[in-house]
């Protein structure tokens, strides 16, 4: 969810003109009413089925939709009011007086606590313009710029205030509970049996049941929409998973999913410098609408990186008549067998989920974490200029917010050519764990990585300012609880001997892949057993307890009769972080099973 950014003044501009449809006018006076839901990371991903992340980030996404009568909240709005915002987890409108601003937020918690209680909504009213009467204890505020600038103030001051119907009431346990939230069970889920006793279903509570049937409706439409004309290479059917174990199990394995979150850098920076380029001085409110229509850029950005990675992973898939379907791939962890149940469809081993529109997670099976996260950053470096397709999400953003002026960012390609583009970087934050662990651990660790990774790259823009301009990768293997896992990282960064590279910008993280864990030149490149066990057993520890590493890889080439076959440029905290995901990684070569730098709507090579 990203937080509202300020506003501030800046020098006069020339105004973008608004899209047809955010051209009207608010109006001199009124309340301007925001609503700030809380904990939706928390609701999202607090169960252990994919369906229940998708059911409940599909809610969070209806309960901002004021453009749909039947599933979201267009039905609560208020006749004669004006939306600014209805995105990111966020509602913020323009209604007439306190009385209808009132009973607004009465109609819209009801429906919000009936729907999904978990959700804790934080509300603010502020007045504004000639006649309004103020809250008490708060200045007379002149227009809705003003209103819009007092906003976020106003929130993170009700944050502090819970209601007391947010106040958890423990009753007597007098029924069932819910296997997904602990709260009392009023339904069962008849597609979920409990473990070999086909005729007892998995009980629920009412608002889980009722997240449940909105994912599968959201599941058929995201698997309508990112699969559509995505064939694996020999054209067999194929459909997004619903269960967690679908990802990636393979008999006789370990098998590990990996939890992938996707944030974009500065996105509230780049959504108030943009309100305060685009809008016009002599219209209040003009930038807020402005705002609008390019939050709605940003979340097609978010929907085509999911499907773009959807179909380049359909474009690795292989099967043979009496085998397994795989997805081939160099490196110590492949080839993955995919989950098919003949004559049913081949289930791919990822899932996206989109959160409030700009936020992005991927579930998928741990050994094609790396490489998904290096096309993503690939997909979001293309050249717009060279896409062309105004359809294109990346053509779409990058030119709204270049008729801005708003400043784009130089990519240097593998070739070595240059462009620009103003289409934002990301940090990716990975966390690595088993299947059947809770996706909500496996959310905080990557949301922490991305966190981690995110500071450091604003620490280092201080003193480098291309580092600005780059996107920023950081992972755990680790899942013993956030906390641990944080505090072991940056005791690894701080050791005389850095013992993590982490975390890497996006050029730094591709040369990492090439030169560690590549099928020509990486670590295990050669399949030599003899070289990856004194790899793990004799040069890791030295390297983890800071010792001179020398003595060791001489006596090693001495026993060996040849230099140590080390990348070139190795350094102690480059190869630990390899050394743990060398066993955990398969490159299926997704750019060259589809073109990153090809149209959204292109097809695989």
């Amino acid at each position: 969810m990203t937080q509202a950014p300020e506003h501030r003044p800046t020098e006069p501009r020339t105004p973008v003109p608004l899209a047809p449809d955010h051209a009207a006018s608010p109006p001199a006076s009124g309340v301007l009413v925001g609503v700030d839901l809380r904990g939706i990371q928390a609701y999202v991903y607090s169960g252990r089925r994919i369906l229940d992340a998708v059911g409940r980030a599909a809610l969070v996404a209806e309960l901002t939709d004021t453009s749909d009568p039947v599933h979201g909240v267009a039905d609560l709005v208020p006749p004669d009011s004006l939306v600014l915002r209805d995105a990111g987890g966020a509602l913020t409108l323009v209604v007439a007086d306190p009385a209808v601003a009132r009973d607004f937020t009465g109609r819209y918690t009801r429906r919000l606590r009936d729907r999904a209680g978990d959700l804790i909504p934080v509300v603010a009213h502020v007045p504004y313009g000639p006649g309004a009467v103020p809250v008490p204890g708060e200045p007379a505020l002149p227009d809705l710029d003003t209103a819009l600038a007092q906003l976020p103030v106003r929130l993170r001051r009700a944050r502090r205030h819970m209601s007391a119907l947010h106040t958890p009431a423990h009753g007597y346990g007098i029924t069932a509970v819910c296997s997904v939230s602990g709260a009392p069970a009023e339904s069962v889920d008849s597609s979920r049996p409990l473990g070999d006793r086909g005729r007892v279903h998995e009980r629920v509570a009412a608002d889980v049941a009722r997240a449940r049937g909105i994912g599968r409706r959201w599941h058929r439409a995201h698997s309508d929409a990112w699969l559509a004309g995505a064939d694996s290479a020999d054209g067999s059917e194929l459909a997004l998973p619903m269960e967690v174990d679908r990802l990636g199990r393979d008999h006789g394995e370990v098998s590990r999913v990996a939890v992938v979150h996707l944030d974009v850098n500065g996105l509230g920076t780049i959504l108030g410098e943009y309100r305060e380029r685009a809008g016009d001085p002599a219209v209040p409110g003009s930038g807020a609408l402005a705002q609008r229509a390019l939050s709605t850029r940003i979340a097609g950005l978010t929907e085509g990186l999911a499907r773009a990675l959807v179909r380049a992973v359909a474009a690795t898939v292989r099967a043979e008549p009496g085998r397994a379907p795989t997805v081939p791939g160099a490196g110590a962890g492949g080839p993955l067998t995919l989950d098919h149940e003949p004559p049913g469809p081949i289930r791919l081993p990822v899932r996206p989920i989109v959160v409030a529109g700009d936020d992005l997670t991927l579930l998928c099976d741990a050994r094609l974490a790396l490489s998904m996260v290096r096309y993503a950053l690939e997909w979001l470096d293309a050249d717009p200029e060279a896409i062309g397709d105004p359809v294109d999400p990346r053509v779409a953003l990058h030119r709204a917010l270049a008729r801005a002026r708003v400043p784009g960012r130089t990519v240097a390609a593998a070739d070595g050519r240059r462009h620009t583009t103003c289409v934002p970087t990301v940090g990716a934050g990975i966390a690595v764990q088993p299947v059947g662990a809770p996706l909500s651990l496996g959310y905080d660790l990557c949301e922490a990585m991305c966190r981690l990774a995110k500071a450091r790259r604003l620490a280092s823009a201080a003193t480098d300012p291309t580092a600005a301009q780059e996107h920023v990768v950081a992972w755990t293997t680790r899942f013993d609880g956030v906390d641990r896992v944080v505090r072991r990282f940056e005791l690894a960064l701080r050791a005389e001997r850095p013992r993590t590279a982490l975390p890497m910008t996006g050029t730094a993280f591709a040369g990492f892949l090439d030169r560690y864990l590549s099928a020509h030149g990486g670590l295990v490149a050669d399949g030599d057993t003899r070289h990856r066990g004194w790899l793990v057993s004799a040069l890791v520890p030295l390297l983890e307890s800071g010792a001179d590493p020398a003595p060791e890889l001489a006596r090693r080439a001495h026993v060996t009769g040849n230099p140590v076959a080390l990348p070139e440029g190795w350094t102690p905290g480059e190869l630990l972080d390899a050394v743990g995901v060398m066993d955990l990684h398969v490159d299926p070569g997704l750019s060259a099973a589809l073109d990153p730098r090809l149209p959204a709507g292109g097809g695989p090579r």
